[in-house]
């Protein structure tokens, strides 16, 4: 009998509803959650409804994104045997980390359609294995809610044969017979079928879906299915939301509210089951959802990270503990490129203007996906105008020059979007090197600031195994953190932190400052100018103290040397918190030489000096 599969069959066949099938469902074990810690539940005091990101900042700053897709498998062992190794998490540790997120997980990752544990990654006894060892390293683990849309599994056979609440899960919707010739037809063999904008118009008109098309695009969001045989004995076809080219869209409001009650099942189970203590949650999922589940999850006694579209808009509701800081990604990449900060300056004055609290903000060092230069920080706000520089410019005009400059320095004469790359990647095209194996100390120190820009700002900073070995773009090979590897630009981590000036190296140092620091809490106070396009300074105030941080990048090529003038100044001496050495400042002034090499970062603390 059919248990478990990534995509079902549903033209013109019943698969038979019973408890087996029922049993493996993510719906029914969402069930079997609930009533299994329902008295341990009641007696948790209510959550806090404002976020909470300093008890998490606490212990677990540092975190490491690790697809487990990605990771070398050698022969006779499984993902999660290699990195719950004793061996491999010790290394981690040493080098900072203090948190690990682990992309795809359970079953079907991204679509989801299972709670289990992917049998492609390990089994349960191997993750508990792995749970134990992180528990000795005191390595925090990372989970993944539910998103905005599942695989095609067995609950969405269920909800297709009408069977109790499971086509509440999805924005589905059922077509009378006599309207089925509005369908498209779906060809022998296959599954669905896209609907045209066209029949998208007559099924609106019908009342079966919402004005929510688009004329003329090539495909829409909505499928049909073909025949299928529900559990009544009634063939019907239906219509449905989707994500993707099938992925059925989830129904949050829906009447019988399953969809939360999966979500929450699939926190408590993370948490609760897998002792996972920090959740990430999809970024499409909407607003009343993820207020709901951020709520859950401090009930839980864990953290909430809220993924994010990389707009300022995005940022204003989340209530999670945490927020994936999408909107300065491309202003860095931008800086790093063009040798111009200023729009990741007006980055940073937009957070201070808004009122954004950094230290909810999770920094991620990490190849790119949706969010490369797409500068979607105006998405939502094109016909406003920012003053930049010296000139008001609308959003739409602001992106599409800072997109234009991006595609010429990159070598894209052509096409509205920068290809997908890791940073390791982008450091050699804005380098202009065209043989990186002999240039790989230039490239490790393009990389090894955009880590310390992260790595030196409050709230969580997060890197990924593909930045730890310098995955270069092109690179589809499997990632090996203890041994070598064929397309990367560097070595192991063992070796790298043999090697100081290694990126692996100069990573380990940072975390450490940051931890002893505790740079993950200090509050951003300022974005002061200065005469220099290729530098950018922020000014923070140190947690519980009126102790001013500056953390200040040089993106150029040459040198920049700047006098920082500041009341605040006086009466202070000037530390570089990477060497720990003072630096040349008066006691009794309140300016301070800054001295920048090419491609380089400094953070000092100015510290008041006492006197018996």
């Amino acid at each position: 009998m059919f248990k478990r599969a990534t995509l079902l069959c549903f033209a013109a066949v019943s698969l038979c509803a019973d408890s087996d099938l029922i049993s493996e469902s993510m719906l029914y074990q969402a069930g079997l959650l609930s009533k299994k810690y329902t008295l341990d539940l009641s007696t948790l005091p209510p959550p806090s409804p404002s976020p909470q990101p300093q008890g998490c900042l606490s212990f677990a700053s540092c975190w490491m994104t690790i697809d487990l897709a990605s990771v070398a498998v050698p022969a006779g062992k499984n993902a999660l045997q290699v990195v719950g190794d004793e061996a491999y998490l010790g290394a981690l540790k040493i080098l900072g980390i203090q948190a690990i997120r682990f992309v795809g997980l359970k079953e079907g990752g991204t679509h989801r359609i299972s709670l289990r544990i992917d049998p492609r990654f390990g089994t349960l006894a191997d993750w508990e294995a792995l749970v134990q060892t992180a528990g000795r390293q005191s390595i925090a683990l990372i989970g993944d809610v539910i998103g905005n849309s599942t695989g095609l599994g067995i609950d969405f056979s269920l909800a297709l044969q009408n069977v109790a609440d499971y086509p509440g899960l999805y924005h589905l919707v059922e077509i009378d017979s006599s309207d089925w010739n509005l369908l498209p037809v779906v060809l022998q063999g296959g599954t669905v079928a896209n609907i045209p904008w066209l029949s998208l118009q007559d099924l609106y008109k019908k009342g079966y879906v919402p004005e929510q098309f688009t004329s003329y695009v090539k495909e829409s969001h909505w499928n049909a299915t073909g025949k299928v045989a529900g559990q009544d004995g009634k063939m019907r076809r239906w219509i449905y939301l989707k994500e993707e080219k099938l992925s059925p869209v989830v129904g949050w409001l829906g009447s019988s509210f399953a969809a939360m009650r999966l979500a929450a099942a699939d926190a408590l189970h993370s948490v609760y089951e897998l002792g996972q203590q920090i959740v990430t949650l999809d970024v499409d999922t909407p607003l009343n959802a993820q207020s709901t589940l951020s709520l859950w999850t401090r009930k839980l006694g864990a953290f909430s990270m809220q993924e994010t579209e990389g707009n300022f808009e995005a940022l204003e509701n989340v209530a999670s503990d945490f927020m994936a800081d999408t909107v300065t990604r491309p202003a860095l990449l931008h800086a790093l490129i063009a040798e111009d900060a200023e729009v990741l300056r007006f980055t940073y004055r937009l957070l201070l203007e808004q009122g954004v609290d950094t230290k909810r903000l999770v920094h991620m060092l990490q190849p790119f996906d949706r969010f490369t230069c797409d500068w979607s920080l105006w998405l939502n706000t094109p016909n406003k105008k920012y003053l930049y520089y010296d000139e008001q410019l609308t959003g739409d005009v602001l992106k599409r020059l800072l997109l234009r400059e991006d595609l010429v320095r990159l070598k894209q004469p052509s096409g509205e979007n920068l290809p997908l790359s890791t940073w390791a990647g982008y450091c050699i095209g804005a380098l202009q090197i065209d043989d990186f194996t002999t240039q790989q100390e230039k490239v490790s120190q393009a990389h090894q600031l955009l880590a310390f820009f992260y790595a030196m700002q409050p709230g969580a900073f997060s890197v990924s195994l593909s930045d730890v070995l310098g995955a270069l773009p092109s690179s589809q090979d499997p990632l090996d953190l203890l041994g070598p590897n064929e397309s990367t630009l560097y070595p192991s981590l063992p070796l790298q932190l043999k090697t100081p000036r290694s990126f692996g190296a100069g990573l380990q140092r940072m975390l450490s400052v940051r931890r002893d620091r505790a740079i993950e809490s200090a509050e951003l106070i300022g974005v002061p100018n200065t005469p220099h396009r290729n530098v950018l300074i922020l000014l923070y105030r140190q947690k519980g103290t009126q102790y001013l941080q500056l953390l200040a990048i040089n993106f150029g090529r040459k040198g920049a040397q700047e006098t920082i003038e500041m009341s605040g100044l006086r009466q202070t001496t000037a530390i570089d918190l990477m060497t720990g050495l003072a630096e040349t400042k008066p006691l009794d002034s309140a300016s301070y030489l800054l001295n920048l090499p090419p491609l380089s970062g400094k953070i000092v603390l100015f510290q008041p000096k006492y006197y018996n």
